[in-house]
């Protein structure tokens, strides 16, 4: 995939008082989310080694990325099942029907349990199962991000909005393979929070939140997640709707940009928190915004 816009933004980072504030706009590319990056790398890599079945269950971004890489390979005889949940957003819907592109081999699904139907599909009829936190190496899909963002000059942290801790665990181990002292904070909301709350204990659990794109309750890569961000000196962060709309506002007051969506506004939210519970900051500090 192509390279994504990362920009200095002055003015917001004056309105929270930062020494420097970059955005980092994942969902300018190709697919819409930096979820392009894990299916892309994932698929390839299976593909390969012979294998073209593939299944996904997702809450929207992930499904639109391997619809849209798989069509990009325009393999004729590979076939992609996608489950999602009865409630996903009309918009997700929208943009999936999108990528699939009327493309017959690859079939969305609703379905009440999208996790338990793609794992049952992928022991039952021998389907490769997307799934980033069951695959060891699937972090090494967020190396070149890792490398993208390091020529943010003096760039001090990076805040992730984090389901599955891959992303986070990615970047991480990629930073110090650089040798690159880089705060990596994890970003989650009140509905879901197994790692952040490791960190965080300033919330109130919620049954919703406006960030729909963090599902991943069981966190099977917590423990390796949570020792990254404790290597480089990070935290974590969990985030109410009040703040993600505390955030949205001052985005669209201090840019010229419109919210991309509450998913990505965590990672704005989370450094407003960080910065109202003092956290010291003397660098440049990067959102992640990570899709549509």
């Amino acid at each position: 995939m192509r390279k994504t816009l990362q920009k200095s933004y002055p003015e917001l980072a004056k309105k929270i008082d930062l020494p420097g504030i970059w955005i980092k706009h994942e969902y300018l590319n190709e697919a819409g989310s930096h979820k392009i990056r894990l299916m892309e790398y994932l698929i390839s890599n299976y593909l390969k080694k012979g294998q073209k079945k593939f299944v996904v269950s997702s809450s929207g971004n992930a499904g639109i990325a391997a619809a849209y890489f798989l069509n990009k390979t325009k393999l004729t005889d590979a076939k992609l099942k996608i489950f999602v949940s009865p409630n996903i957003s009309e918009e997700k819907i929208k943009r999936l029907n999108q990528a699939i592109k009327k493309n017959k081999n690859i079939e969305l699904k609703k379905v009440l349990r999208p996790k338990q139907s793609a794992f049952i599909l992928a022991k039952k009829e021998k389907f490769i199962l997307l799934r980033g936190s069951l695959e060891k190496n699937s972090s090494q899909a967020y190396y070149p991000l890792a490398q993208e963002l390091i020529k943010i000059p003096n760039l001090q942290a990076v805040f992730i909005p984090t389901s599955s801790g891959v992303t986070a665990l990615g970047l991480g181990q990629e930073f110090r393979k650089l040798r690159k002292k880089i705060e990596i904070h994890i970003v989650q909301t009140e509905k879901i929070y197994p790692m952040a709350r490791e960190f965080d204990h300033c919330f109130a659990p919620k049954k919703s939140s406006l960030a729909s794109a963090i599902v991943d309750k069981t966190a099977l890569r917590k423990k390796e997640t949570i020792r990254e961000v404790e290597n480089s000196f990070g935290s974590g962060w969990i985030i109410s709707d009040s703040e993600l709309k505390k955030a949205k506002k001052i985005l669209e007051e201090n840019t010229d940009l419109k919210m991309p969506s509450y998913d990505a506004l965590l990672s704005l939210a989370g450094i407003i928190k960080a910065q109202e519970k003092k956290w010291p900051f003397k660098g440049n500090v990067c959102c992640l915004f990570t899709g549509r």
